[in-house]
C-alpha cells in the first residue's frame, strides 16, 4: 500500500501526517518538528504526486513565508547552487509562483533539491546517508520542505475535488 492510500485509509499513519500538518500550521513553518521528521515526511510524499500537484504545494508553502523570508531563501538557494558549480534551471524571483516553479524544476531531478537545501558542504554524501539528516542549510530551507509536505498531505486528504 502506498503513502496516498495510507492517507486516505485512516489509521496511525494518517494520524501522524495530520499531526504534522497541524504543527506546520501553528507558529513559524520551520518550527514544531525535527529536521529528521521533515526529511522523512517529505521523502514519503514528494514523489507520490504528479509534478503539477507538487508545484502547487510548493507555491502554497512559499506563500506562507514573508516577502523578506522568500528573498532570503532565494539568496540562500542561489549561494548553495553556485557553491556546487551549477546554475538554477531558470531565473529565481521571490514571488511564490516563480520560486515554486524553480523548486519544482530542482525536485524533478531526483535528489537535487534535497542536496541543495541540506546543510553541510557540497561534497558528495556517503552511500545511504541523507544530506538533510543533520541540519538544513537554513531554517527557511526546513520551512520550505515542511510546507511542501504539509500542502501535499492536505491536498491528498481533501480528495480529488480540490
Amino acid at each position: 500500500m502506498g503513502i496516498l492510500e495510507d492517507l486516505f485509509g485512516g489509521g496511525q499513519r494518517q494520524q501522524d501526517f495530520t499531526d504534522f500538518v497541524n504543527r506546520y500550521e501553528q507558529g513559524h513553518p520551520s518550527e514544531g518538528y525535527s529536521d529528521q521528521e521533515v526529511v522523512d515526511r517529505y521523502r514519503d510524499v514528494a514523489h507520490a504526486v504528479p509534478p503539477d500537484q507538487y508545484a502547487q504545494a510548493a507555491q502554497e508553502a512559499l506563500a506562507r513565508l514573508s516577502p523578506e523570508e522568500r528573498a532570503e531563501f532565494v539568496k540562500m538557494l542561489q549561494e548553495r547552487v553556485r557553491a556546487r558549480g551549477a546554475t538554477l534551471p531558470r531565473q529565481v524571483e521571490a514571488d511564490p509562483g516563480a520560486l515554486g516553479g524553480v523548486l519544482t524544476d530542482l525536485h524533478n531531478t531526483p535528489g537535487r533539491l534535497r542536496d541543495i537545501l541540506g546543510g553541510g558542504s557540497a561534497q558528495p554524501q556517503a552511500a545511504g546517508s541523507s544530506p538533510l539528516a543533520g541540519m538544513f542549510a537554513s531554517p527557511l530551507a526546513k520551512a520550505a520542505l515542511a510546507g511542501i509536505t504539509a500542502m501535499i498531505v492536505k491536498r491528498v486528504m481533501q480528495g480529488p475535488g480540490r
